[in-house]
């Protein structure tokens, strides 16, 4: 072992044992953050493990069968912890089956759990053609590939709903998701490539290396921003949207219906102001109106062929400039608050989307 690779691994190890006491002990945190807590205490004892197989049949020689399978749980971790963060709910007795690849390299390899020289041995011999060696090493991987696509579809249907039922939610949360999930990406794909190709070992340092700037940086900002990847309201407003739905008949509704219920939706969003509302939802909208979520979800989408997000943030962004348009002195920010924003850099996105300029770049125009 380099002392790179010896530097790297004791690191990796301290900073994530100080994180999971942090991210347990601290009363602020929520359950999410607890979740990430106990990854990073499974990553800090994966990193102390080639310290204790470097060191042979020592006294700490008998938890080397038991650390060499927890990486078949990281997928796991990962997406019930954004799962977790994103929603707020508490994970669910059904949510156990994702303990199936840790227990199945359990299962499999039953017999080097309590022989510490069979462990070792298993650790050090390398590669071979055994059945059980390539079964662990399709658990190992294929359980990494699988919560990659379970996380980004995920994070797709949620940032979709976000974009339907919510007028103002943090974007950034998505980019820091999504930057997780390239990172993830990342790191796992050099680990296979550096197993399955015989490439140079420094590809797996460096695997090793994003990895503990990954897990360890979120959870430091996680323990200081225990609500960083919350959305407000989306689950309340997706089992809502769920029961309106339910109740609805889910047809289709005629054109007629569709630009009736848009001309009473835009009059009323308008001239009372609606939008300024920065918690505003589309079922909330939909009881001013009148109508069920899912006849205002339909009709802003097939008449305006929009979201909901989007056909709010429209009103927001022309009361903006029309503020502008009449030269007030007053903050962007300021203007973008009393406008429905919730955020600057929410507001920022938005405008530019909208304008093909920045707020600055407008108001100097």
């Amino acid at each position: 072992m380099s002392q790179i690779q010896s530097f790297i691994l004791i690191i990796g190890a301290l900073q994530g044992l100080l994180l999971f006491f942090l991210l347990l002990s601290d009363k602020r945190v929520n359950f999410a953050s607890r979740l990430l807590g106990i990854q990073c205490l499974l990553l800090a004892t994966t990193f102390v493990l080639p310290i204790i197989v470097a060191s042979g049949d020592g006294p700490l020689a008998w938890t080397i069968g038991w650390l060499v399978f927890f990486p078949s749980s990281y997928g796991a971790l990962t997406y019930l912890y954004c799962r977790t963060a994103i929603t707020g709910t508490i994970p669910t007795k059904g949510d156990l089956i994702h303990l199936l690849p840790l227990l199945l390299c359990y299962f499999v390899n039953v017999d080097i759990l309590f022989s510490p020289e069979k462990a070792l041995d298993y650790v050090t011999t390398g590669e071979t053609i055994s059945l059980r060696h390539a079964f662990t090493k399709f658990i190992f991987y294929g359980q990494a590939a699988l919560y990659v696509l379970l996380l980004v579809r995920m994070l797709v249907f949620y940032q979709r709903e976000a974009k339907q039922a919510l007028s103002s939610y943090n974007s950034d949360v998505f980019r820091w998701l999504w930057t997780m999930v390239a990172f993830t990406v990342s790191i796992w794909s050099l680990k296979i490539v550096f197993h399955f190709f015989g490439m140079e070992t420094h590809l797996n340092t460096f695997a090793d290396l994003l990895l503990v700037l990954m897990v360890y940086f979120i959870a430091i900002v996680q323990w200081r921003n225990p609500s960083l990847f919350h959305i407000d309201k989306l689950t309340e407003q997706l089992e809502r949207r769920k029961a309106s739905n339910e109740r609805s008949n889910n047809g289709l509704l005629e054109a007629d219906m569709r630009s009736s219920i848009m001309q009473l939706v835009e009059t009323q969003v308008k001239e009372l102001a609606l939008y300024r509302d920065q918690d505003l939802t589309l079922t909330s909208l939909a009881d001013k109106i009148g109508v069920s979520a899912h006849q205002l979800s339909e009709s802003i989408n097939h008449h305006e062929g929009k979201n909901f997000n989007q056909f709010i943030n429209e009103f927001r962004v022309a009361e903006v400039c029309e503020q502008l348009k009449q030269n007030s002195e007053r903050k962007l920010i300021d203007l973008a608050m009393d406008a429905g924003f919730s955020s600057k850099s929410s507001f920022n996105a938005i405008f530019k989307k909208l304008t093909g300029q920045t707020p600055s770049q407008y108001r100097c125009q």
